[in-house]
This record gives C-alpha cells, structure tokens and sequence, in this order.
C-alpha cells in the first residue's frame, strides 16, 4: 500500500473516486475551505527547511568569537533543540559553511516541528523580538520574490473553477498569490486578510485568511503589518488574547461554522489553531465528513483538534474519526489529483450537456470514460515531474481557452481560463453552456480518450508556450496537432494569428460550429505520401448526423484521419 509520501497522483484519484468518493463529491461542489501549513511550501527557498538552512548559516556567518558572542550563544542554544546526540554535536564544525554540515538535514528535520521556539530565539543585545526573522534572515530579500510550486498552482486553478473559495493559512509567505501571478491572474483572485478591515476592500475569487501575518504586506506597506508576523512561540500563545487579532479570530470562527475543513500540511501543534476547533457544531458522521487531513498518521495536534470539534462523541468514535479525517496523501498528488479531478468532471459535465439524439445517457458516459482516460495519462505522465505537471496543465488548458474562445493563438505563457468559473452545482445550472460549445469540445475529448484506451491512438501535449501549439497531439499512424474553435471565424482568427497555415499537413480543427467550405482535399482521399494534410471537423454536423456513439465515433476518426 503507498503511503502519504510515495502515492501517486494516479493513485490519490483512485482514492478520490474511491473510499473518498463523498469528501470529492462535496469538494466539487464547493463545500471545503483550506487550511494551509508550512508544510505546503517545504521544498521552496521560504519553507521552512529553507529558513532554518539559512538562519543557521546567517547566525553562524555573524559569530565573532566562540565563547561570548551573542550570535554563537544563540545558535547554540538552536541546535540544543534539535535533539543532537554529543558525539553528533562534536563532530559540527562552525567554520565551514553550514551547508558542508554531515548533520544538516537532520539538524533541519528535528527542529521543523520546533520552528516557533527557534524563531524566538533572543540575541543579547538587539531590542526587537523580531531580530532573527527580520535582520539574520534578511527578511525582505528572502520573501519578496517567490516561485510558486506544484500545489500552489493546483490550487491557484481550483480557485479559479470556484471549488475554493476560503483558505486560511498559518503561512505568511507569498507562495500563494505568487502562483496567481504565475498563471496569468495577478493581483485580482485573492482577497487577503491579516486584519479584519483588509476584507473591506474589492471582492476576489477566494478569500485568503493569513491569520499569522503576511510577508507581502510586512515588506510593502511597513510596520502595521510587520507587527502581525506570528512566529514566535510567545506570539502564538498569545495569539487568541490579542487585540490585533480579534477581527481575524471573528472571520475564522465564522468559516469553521459554515464550511467543512481540508487541513494540508498542517500538524495544528500550535495552540491558538487547536482553539479555533472548538465545537462549531459539527457531527463526526456528517456528510461529507466536516474535517479532513491530509496525513500518513494524525499527529496529537489534530487528534485535539479532532477531540474538540466532536464534544461528547469523540471518545467512544475515535477510531472511526480518526480513519474518516486522515487522507493519506501529501500536498503536491493530493492537490495535483484534485486539479485533475475537478477539470475532468467539468468536462464530462459539459459531455452531458449534449444534445444530439444519437447520445443517451449510456453513450455519454462511455464519453466520460474517454475523458477519465486522458485524466488518468495526463496524472501518469506528470508523475515525473509535478511541477512541470502543474504548469503544462494551466499552459495547455490556457491556450485551448484562447484559441477556443478568441481565435488567438500569441506565444509565451497563457493566461489560465478555468472551464467554468463556478463550482459544479452552479456549473450545472448555468444556461449560458448550451451557446458555449465547450459541449462538442467535451465530446471530441472523449471520442479521443475511448481512442486512447482502446490503444489507437497516443495523445502528447506540445509546448504550451509555442504559438503553434495546439491543445494536444495525436498520434496514430501520422501525427496530426488539433486545434479546438468556437465557430468558423475563429478558425480564420487562428490562421491570421499564425497557429498554422493552411498548407500544413499536420492540423486538424475541431470546430464547435459548422464549418465552410475552403480549399482541401477530402481527408477521406487516399493520401498519396501518408502525411494527413490539414482538416476542418465540424462537430455540429457530425453530431447531427450521428446514430449513435459508434456512429459518432468512426465519423470522428474518419474526420481526423491519423
């Protein structure tokens, strides 16, 4: 059995579709906020291997003496608390760079877990509390410019499909709205609050509740906001007796009653955190269940969060609580998956939107089992690299929408278009979808997934960056890059916009519309040197026409001509 750290993103769908069929139901339709750690931003400069890499190498850089030197006797006291055995500590030696440390990693790994009481540290001699954090760290360089990684772009995206709407974070990096910035939507999406009046401002797509401060604001907008960074032990402790604080503990308790709980990469060690779970009126048995984590095994500060959501049920139920609440997978597959999982229901949602009398609902789930198929590739294929996973998702899906919707086709990174701005309930709802034709999108996606599982073809994905990319590639005895448009006028878009030229052999359109007549051969024509030249596939005729779904489909790949 894989475990939270070695599940695939395959395998977390398989989980989603499975003994957390009902958590991804709910989650679908909006009905889970976030609630983010320090955790989800590990392997970035600013999580907190990274700080506490580079507190101990600033600390050590600044140590003038080994014996009286303020900055040698707090970083002494530090790596007391990592635990070291004294053959261990011997062995470190503070005139080589950190970095060269034999015990580095698991110095950083015994004090991750500590990292509110390291940060406390006080250095004989400078007034502000905030020294080690501020002045060692070099606290503006090192969180002013960020990378968002994997899963804060799976979440960026699922902020957009408006199945996130609340997140809370006990992180005051600026990961988040860097992944915002990263998919073409800076500046607009997130509402954030440190303070309660920050919520007075524009609305955004999602509210984003930084309740121990945020560096952004720290760094550009100066002391008001310095003053909310919540790291130290102290601070944390005190957190729910300070009146800086009273807004913002007003807004989370208010989320905690109204919305069920995904908790990623955060242990709730912190007091103030296990507080806020005090019963909210939630029953342990409701559905969806109201609290999840996503966790290999619940730590102690989740079970008290758990023990205090649940007043009077938690103890004779606890087994089952705890076996409910913990999903075990780790940020990057679980929200990876999550992002696959919500645009693959989008898309067979838009499948059944159909219309033809040839599809019933049999056929239009066998259509769902196409789109589940390229899913399922797409998961597979990003297992390598998640990062590239997460931006070649939001490249592809942005291009697709451009030229889809605007006949366009510019190079360079596109702008993330979600398939549909609201959550599937609304999605499903919405009157607009019949004049879209993101319809008879869907339906040529799973007419190229059933493709793909019957192993005929093979679907890659160029660079989404390339002007002339399309939205995918199939390969079948030729390769042909497919591109989707609206109507026929975005096919002329795309040409004048240089996607392709009407004498590549390569491109296949799909149109949502019919399509008029331009100058080609028949691609059902003998091709005299085995290379498909361009076709234009009108959807709207062919589902016309069609009977069936197998009528359907060998008028597709009959169109297509790999």
């Amino acid at each position: 059995m894989p475990t939270a750290s070695t599940i695939t993103i395959l395998e977390t769908i398989q989980l989603l579709e499975g003994k957390f069929s009902g958590f991804a139901d709910g989650f679908s339709k909006g009905m889970y906020a976030l609630w983010l750690g320090s955790a989800i931003s590990r392997e970035r400069v600013v999580g907190l291997d990274g700080v506490l890499s580079k507190l101990l190498e600033q600390l050590r850089q600044r140590v003038t003496n080994y014996s009286t030197c303020p900055h040698y006797k707090a970083l002494v006291h530090i790596i007391g608390h990592a635990g070291l055995t004294p053959e261990q500590r011997a062995e470190l030696n503070f005139t080589e760079e950190a970095t060269k440390w034999s015990h580095l990693k698991l110095i950083v790994d015994n004090l991750w877990d500590k990292y509110s009481r390291v940060l406390g540290t006080e250095v004989e001699g400078q007034e502000k509390l905030d020294y080690l954090l501020w002045e060692v760290l070099d606290f503006k360089n090192t969180f002013s410019s960020q990378e968002a990684d994997a899963e804060h772009l799976a979440i960026g995206m699922l902020v957009l499909e408006g199945v996130v709407n609340e997140l809370a974070t006990s992180n005051w990096d600026a990961l988040l709205e860097a992944a915002m910035d990263q998919l073409g939507q800076a500046g607009s999406y997130y509402t954030v609050a440190v303070k309660g009046n920050d919520l007075k401002g524009p609305v955004g797509m999602a509210k984003l509740y930084k309740f121990h401060g945020c560096a952004r604001r720290a760094i550009e907008e100066g002391e008001d906001y310095r003053s909310l960074i919540v790291v130290r032990e102290a601070a944390i402790n005190q957190w729910n007796q300070n009146p800086a604080f009273d807004q913002m503990r007003v807004q989370l308790d208010a989320l905690l009653r109204r919305a069920h709980t995904l908790m990623v990469g955060m242990s709730a060690q912190d007091p103030n955190i296990q507080a806020l779970f005090g019963n909210k009126g939630w029953k342990w048995n409701d559905v969806p269940t109201p609290i999840v984590f996503a966790a290999e095994e619940l730590g102690e500060g989740q079970k008290i969060v758990l023990e205090g959501a649940y007043p009077g049920d938690y103890e004779g139920n606890r087994v089952e609580i705890w076996d409910q609440a913990r999903l075990p997978a780790f940020s990057k597959p679980l929200f990876l998956a999550l992002a696959l999982f919500i645009v693959a229901r989008k898309v067979e949602l838009l499948a059944r939107k159909l219309t033809s009398g040839g599809f019933n609902d049999l056929a239009k789930a066998e259509l769902g089992e196409g789109i589940r198929t390229l899913r399922d590739m797409a998961a597979a294929f990003g297992e390598a690299d998640r990062f590239e996973l997460a931006k070649t998702m939001a490249g592809t899906i942005g291009r697709l929408a451009e030229q889809f919707f605007g006949g366009k086709s510019d190079p360079g990174v596109r702008p993330y278009v979600p398939i549909h701005s609201r959550a599937e309930n609304l999605m499903e709802v919405d009157p607009l979808l019949a004049h879209t034709g993101q319809a008879h999108v869907a339906a040529a996606l799973g007419a190229i997934g059933l493709e793909v599982k019957d192993a005929k073809w093979v679907v890659k994905v160029d660079d989404p960056t390339a002007a002339t990319s399309g939205a995918l590639r199939i390969v079948g005895a030729a390769s042909a890059r497919v591109f989707f448009a609206s109507s026929d006028d975005r096919i002329n878009g795309l040409m004048q916009a240089g996607a392709f030229d009407p004498k590549d052999k390569d491109v296949v359109v799909v149109c949502s519309g019919s399509v008029a007549e331009r100058t080609q051969r028949s691609p059902r024509a003998a091709m005299r040197d085995g290379i498909p030249e361009h076709r234009y596939i009108g959807m709207a005729d062919i589902l016309k026409d069609s009977a069936s779904l197998a009528d359907f489909r060998q008028r597709f790949v009959g169109e297509v001509g790999v």
